[in-house]
């Protein structure tokens, strides 16, 4: 491995004039494999070179290099490790491959041409996000996701933990029905070449070295993902004066004695509990069940809070009282109006009153108040924009159920 470093890192280093070798050089390549001693390890490792005569790897510069015409070879220097120093001779270059040895190491590679990749990728009907089949750990999901032009993204998701990861690359060839992928960790799926046996919109499989690998396409969720992108300074002035004020006494919810007979033949909410993964366009969803209890004669009521994605079946809820809370049972947020809005969700049609509510920190909200059902929302976005802890949550009116 040490002297599988040596080699990658040597090809990084770029001319600092313009002679027709140094030009050969210049650009990007792929290492393919590498063999010591008559035994061959396929390899996969994209390396820019500069033209300035400097190599940069994961955002860190570890060498310089100059070409000696006369050895046909490069010459190495480096600060950053002694296995970069040195010379590695050049035993082939052209326009698409690349051999060097140095102490006895050969290093193959070819030329990457993005343009070319593109136009392939774009064809190749693999955009989108696919869940690659997890035999080993059944509890979890991983995916995969395949952007434009050439860029690779994966996710683990388990129970208790989720990874992302990027930078990897991808590479469609049509004629061989061949995927290369490079650059990505901690997934069951193999880097390098791979031979496709099975392509359509729904399934994807694989073959690399008598496994199998197998993926499902994931559609777009029905769900639209509508981004929150307000912030707690746009609810107030320069001054630091609160504008919205007034808004509070607009909600529909202020009159008890004109609800409560709808309210009171209510037992039950339910809602669809949507979460996405992150880094990708997947949600995962539950259904919710809020228990409502009303009383005519305390002209009061009280229904059970899920909005912190779990219900009473899973753990016990928190018990809101307030019931003059305008938001009831969420708690008083700072909120505007934003319009009236009709919406339909599974439970049926729904003349709304639309809200964007700041709830502290980097969580917002967007909230539709069913006009004329006291304490039922039709539907909550939930957006937490924090870089390394966000979240984003639908929940969506499923069922009222009533009494029998």
């Amino acid at each position: 491995m040490k002297h599988l470093l040596v080699i990658i890192f040597t090809l990084g280093f770029f001319v600092q004039n313009t002679n027709a070798q140094n030009s050969k050089i210049v650009g990007s390549w792929l290492l393919t494999k590498v063999e010591t001693d008559g035994e061959i390890e396929e390899t996969y490792m994209v390396t820019e070179f500069t033209a300035d005569g400097k190599m940069v790897m994961m955002g860190m510069e570890v060498a310089s290099w100059k070409y000696n015409k006369k050895a046909n070879s490069i010459e190495m220097e480096s600060d950053f490790d002694k296995d970069f120093r040195g010379v590695a001779k050049i035993l082939k270059l052209n326009a698409d491959e690349l051999i060097l040895v140095k102490d006895n190491v050969k290093a193959f590679y070819q030329k990457l041409d993005f343009k070319s990749i593109a136009t392939e990728n774009e064809a190749s009907g693999l955009f989108g996000t696919w869940e690659i089949e997890n035999k080993n750990n059944p509890e979890g999901r991983n995916f995969i996701t395949f952007k434009t032009p050439d860029e690779l993204v994966y996710v683990v998701k388990n129970k208790n933990r989720q990874q992302k990861g990027g930078g990897g690359m991808w590479m469609f060839d049509k004629e061989d029905m061949i995927l290369t992928m490079i650059g990505f960790y901690d997934v069951d799926m193999p880097e390098g070449e791979s031979k496709i046996t099975k392509l359509d919109d729904d399934s994807l499989e694989l073959e690399n070295s008598g496994k199998t690998y197998s993926l499902k396409k994931q559609k777009k969720p029905d769900n639209k993902i509508e981004r929150l992108t307000f912030s707690q300074e746009d609810f107030y002035t320069e001054d630091g004066d609160f504008k919205y004020e007034a808004d509070e006494e607009k909600l529909p919810w202020r009159r008890w004695d004109l609800l409560k007979k709808d309210l009171l033949n209510v037992k039950q909410l339910v809602y669809n509990y949507h979460t996405l993964i992150k880094g990708t366009e997947v949600f995962e969803t539950k259904k919710l069940t809020a228990n409502v209890q009303a009383s005519m004669e305390e002209e009061g009521f009280n229904i059970d809070n899920i909005f912190n994605g779990y219900d009473s079946n899973e753990r016990e809820l928190e018990i809101n009282e307030n019931f003059s809370d305008p938001l009831y049972p969420l708690e008083g947020y700072t909120c505007r109006i934003v319009g009236k809005e009709q919406i339909t969700t599974p439970a049926g049609t729904f003349d709304c009153t639309v809200l964007e509510v700041h709830a502290g920190l980097d969580l917002l909200k967007k909230v539709w108040m069913v006009n004329d059902k006291i304490g039922v929302f039709a539907k909550i976005i939930e957006e937490n924009t924090d870089d390394m802890y966000g979240y984003y949550h639908i929940y969506e009116l499923q069922e009222i159920k009533t009494a029998e």
